[in-house]
């Protein structure tokens, strides 16, 4: 018997403990967090990065469309800026909003993701900078997707790495 490494539930269970403590010990981030993804927003998105998003990622964006606020994720950013709250993942990193995926898609990985490598759909998932370049990819090819790669400094997607989103 083989585990569904991208099943939904592991996923929504440990949002849940985040969202709980960050309710207790950390309220003005909890209030920041952004409202679902729509369905819609899913599929538009889809369509338009030609892929699939394997399950558990698909269900944290229909709880939350990303850690923070868009404006924490968009480029670039002003010194002026207030700081942001959406970067409270481990090494500093937030989950962006479905809008900015397109763009990381654009960037840092789209010489991995073009039509004369249709096998390869590496999508920029966790970021450290409003960039995209820096973070943490899911692999969304069909079949094998869930798979994460974490990528050295700098780089674009090395591979296919252990475990789904919520591992």
């Amino acid at each position: 018997m083989s585990i569904d490494r991208t099943a939904p539930e592991p996923a929504l269970a440990a949002w849940a403990r985040i969202e709980t403590w960050l309710q207790q010990h950390a309220p003005r981030t909890f209030a920041a967090l952004p409202a679902p993804a729509t369905e819609e927003e899913l599929r538009a998105l889809e369509e338009a990065l030609d892929l699939r998003l394997p399950a558990d990622v698909r269900a944290f964006y229909a709880v939350r469309n990303g850690t923070g606020p868009a404006a924490d994720f968009d480029w670039p950013t002003s010194v002026d800026d207030p700081d942001p709250t959406g970067y409270f993942l481990l090494g500093g990193r937030g989950i962006g909003p479905l809008s900015n995926i397109p763009l990381w898609f654009q960037g840092p990985v789209s010489g991995l993701c073009d039509d004369d490598h249709p096998e390869q759909r590496q999508l920029p998932l966790t970021v450290s900078d409003p960039d995209g370049f820096y973070g943490t990819y899911v692999d969304c090819r069909r079949p094998p997707a869930g798979r994460h790669a974490r990528p050295a400094q700098g780089d674009g997607p090395t591979g296919p790495g252990e475990g789904g989103f919520a591992r």
